[in-house]
């Protein structure tokens, strides 16, 4: 048995295998690790290439780790997906020849300084049921799990190591305290806390040279401040331009489904939000801002404000699967390819970005709906906006490289981001 930290849902997640309302084995790339890719060779070798011949391939794969090989998708699908929505590996040969990523799916493991940590992807929707539809603050506990070989081939982090991010690891457990803790803060609304997050990340970004003293100064500042309600005229200040944000979203999106492979749950929000928009490229942006301003006032906002709890969750979510605000060693930045310098502030970019587009989605779907609007639309969008955007590494780095491009990774930026 090992002892694992993780969220309190997660010992409510089961399987529901042919019951689930979307597969875990179409719409993405499916990545194979060494070991697995090496079983499945010797299958082929000993007579059962019926099964693998030219379903698995080391040709133009995407370079992270443990991404060995990946399977050749069929019309978007996992080839050894049955008509059952069931696995055929698995079938033929059981769980242990499944790859570490479908065997662990949608299970994220972390060891961090030598503990466990589990996590859930909410791109799987019994799992994004589980996390997102509880009211009361997410809470988190340390619980024994059996033990699993797949478990040893996780990624490792060290608050020891001064590598990167810039000294900051040694800190990890008390920043990550504070973050959490401003995510659940219901005093404010959560845009709010995003907003003031932004500001502490930012200072967070600069004291990199900083004693372990600078940094708990800097937490029992902010602390104070959030008590005492210190930035609400910063909030307060805050331009409202959505129509130039909206046009920003789809041109963003629009790339996004040229240049990927993108689920048919996932096209079907992007077409409810530009129908309830009546979104089209030639729209002006005096019609748009009426549109937008319209529904979210009708529709949305009554909503959201009965559920806001589904975002706090989502995200706080994020913040521990992601170690936030100082990201995984092993990173979405490929210096390759994109050469914007990771950062403190980089990962509450692309936080701010998923909530800018997910919010955003949904105020359009909430005009298609109307009055229908409710939980069921938000888990649809926030599982395919997890299963097809967050696991997009390619276009996780274009969003950011277009942001600093644009000279927008500025706090003043991700604050009209997250108001618009």
């Amino acid at each position: 048995m090992k002892k694992v930290l993780q969220p309190d849902y997660v010992s409510r997640f089961t399987c529901i295998s042919s019951d689930c309302e979307d597969t875990c084995c179409c719409g993405w790339r499916v990545a194979i690790d060494k070991d697995s890719y090496e079983k499945y060779q010797s299958l082929m070798y000993t007579g059962n290439s019926n099964l693998f011949e030219g379903k698995i391939t080391r040709d133009g794969i995407l370079k992270v780790e443990g991404n060995y090989a990946e399977v050749v998708l069929s019309k978007n699908i996992c080839p050894f997906l049955t008509d059952e929505k069931l696995c055929d590996i698995q079938k033929l040969y059981g769980e242990n020849y499944l790859s570490v990523t479908c065997g662990i799916f949608p299970r994220n493991y972390v060891r961090v300084n030598g503990q466990l940590e589990l996590s859930l992807n909410l791109s799987c929707p019994h799992a994004a049921r589980l996390a997102l539809l509880d009211s009361l603050p997410m809470q988190f506990s340390l619980v024994s799990i059996k033990d699993d070989p797949r478990i040893a081939k996780i990624p490792s982090v060290y608050l020891s190591e001064t590598e990167y991010p810039d000294r900051i690891y040694p800190y990890f457990g008390e920043v990550r305290h504070f973050v959490l803790a401003l995510l659940q803060n219901r005093n404010y609304c959560f845009e709010d806390r995003l907003i003031i997050l932004g500001r502490f990340c930012n200072d967070l970004n600069l004291m990199h040279t900083f004693s372990k003293d600078d940094v708990l100064q800097l937490i029992d500042d902010y602390t104070h401040l959030i008590d005492c309600f210190g930035f609400n005229k910063f909030i307060n200040s805050i331009p409202n331009q959505p129509a130039a944000m909206l046009k920003t979203l789809m041109s963003l999106l629009e790339y996004r489904l040229k240049t990927g492979v993108t689920g048919n749950r996932f096209l079907e929000c992007i077409g409810q939000f530009k129908h309830g928009l009546h979104y089209t490229d030639e729209i002006q942006d005096e019609t748009l801002t009426f549109e937008y301003r319209d529904i979210k006032m009708n529709y949305y906002d009554s909503f959201m404000k009965q559920y806001e709890y589904i975002f706090e969750n989502y995200f706080v979510n994020y913040v521990f699967k992601e170690l936030f605000p100082f990201g995984q060693q092993t990173s979405i930045h490929d210096k390759s390819i994109f050469t914007v310098q990771k950062t403190i502030f980089i990962e509450y970019i692309l936080m701010v970005l998923h909530y800018t587009m997910i919010k955003n989605l949904l105020i359009g779907m909430a005009g298609y709906h109307k009055n229908q609007f409710g939980t069921q639309q938000v888990l649809k969008l926030i599982q395919s906006y997890d299963k097809n955007i967050n696991h997009d590494i390619p276009y996780l780095q274009r969003l950011l490289q277009f942001f600093s491009e644009n000279n927008m990774i500025n706090v003043a930026c991700a604050a009209m981001l997250i108001k618009n």
